[in-house]
């Protein structure tokens, strides 16, 4: 009779748990949300943020706060949403540094399995090979004729580690073409060395680089995606070219390990609804942003598929970060 008692109690005590549970989700959020962009204002992730968010507060009923924490490749600002309360409040606009970092750092002040939990995939940005204006190349022979006469090409990035940067190292193992990268201070840096002359070629996003693009000083001649671009319909994908290259930048929303599966069931689902709005789509698409959304399963498998694949890269070229 008393473990009968005992048993019913306990039965109790988890369906009251789990009431507060559904009633602390059904009343989320009753205040405002913050929305951590690890790098500063002005930039693609920012960008991309404060639209997300302009988009999602009205759908919330509660304003979505962007805050932005730059600093050591990401670190800060994933740190400080890694160690917040897991209570749907400070979330994080994560981006490919949540896979490569871990794969480029021997220390990092969290651990992306552990400490954070995703929410969704919000935008994929594929990597496209540039060529200055002047330089009449066009094809995968004309970079291999180039690169035989001048014993390698230099190509410029946004910087040691990135995603453009690994792309350029997986793009010369694949071809055997001879490359030296040369690292700049962010994407406006690498491409007025391209335009200028300092470097052969580069690879990037195009949300930097697009206004350069259209005034035509820079020609994209690849597409590191499965598909080619409809803003951009003349440039052949990597693939077309005879390299099976598909690289990407991305971002997507973490919320702190913990928080309530409930919680992030809501930011998921209404995020999608942002995703899908045709402003949100013709947005993102018209800076070189393809919107995906999704499950936080498909995107938790995201991180770690391209933190697998970049692993494989960075230990086949070497790549070395100064800690």
């Amino acid at each position: 009779m008393q473990r009968t008692l005992r048993t019913l109690r306990a039965l109790g005590v988890i369906a009251l748990l789990g009431a507060t549970g559904a009633a602390q989700a059904a009343a989320y959020p009753d205040k405002p949300v913050r929305l951590i962009v690890p790098y500063a204002a002005g930039g693609g992730t920012d960008t991309a943020a404060r639209m997300i968010a302009r988009k999602l507060a009205p759908l919330l009923g509660q304003p979505i706060v962007v805050e932005n924490k730059p600093g050591g490749a990401t670190q800060i600002g994933t740190a400080y949403v890694a160690s917040a309360a897991p209570d749907g409040y400070t979330l994080l606009m994560g981006t490919a540094n949540l896979a490569t970092n871990s794969v480029l750092y021997t220390k990092l002040p969290y651990d992306v399995k552990k400490d954070l939990a995703p929410v969704i995939w919000a935008t994929d940005v594929p990597v496209y090979l540039l060529l200055p204006a002047a330089n009449p190349g066009r094809s995968l022979q004309d970079l291999k004729r180039a690169a035989a006469l001048q014993q390698g090409l230099t190509y410029s990035t946004a910087g040691t580690g990135s995603i453009p940067h690994l792309a350029g190292e997986q793009f010369a193992h694949q071809t055997g073409i001879a490359l030296r990268h040369i690292p700049y201070k962010g994407s406006s840096e690498a491409a007025t060395a391209l335009v200028g002359g300092q470097v052969q070629m580069s690879f990037d996003n195009l949300p930097p680089v697009y206004a350069q693009v259209k005034a035509g000083r820079l020609r994209p001649i690849g597409i590191a995606a499965q598909t080619r671009n409809p803003d951009l319909p003349d440039v052949p994908t990597l693939a077309e070219l005879g390299v099976p290259l598909s690289a990407s930048s991305w971002w997507g929303v973490m919320a702190p390990a913990g928080t309530s599966k409930d919680v992030i069931a809501l930011l998921n689902r209404q995020i999608n609804t942002v995703l899908a709005d045709p402003e949100v789509r013709s947005y993102f698409t018209g800076l070189g942003m393809q919107p995906t959304g999704g499950t936080p399963e498909a995107f938790g498998k995201h991180i770690a598929d391209e933190t697998d694949r970049w692993r494989t890269v960075v230990k086949q070229a070497g790549v070395k970060i100064e800690e």
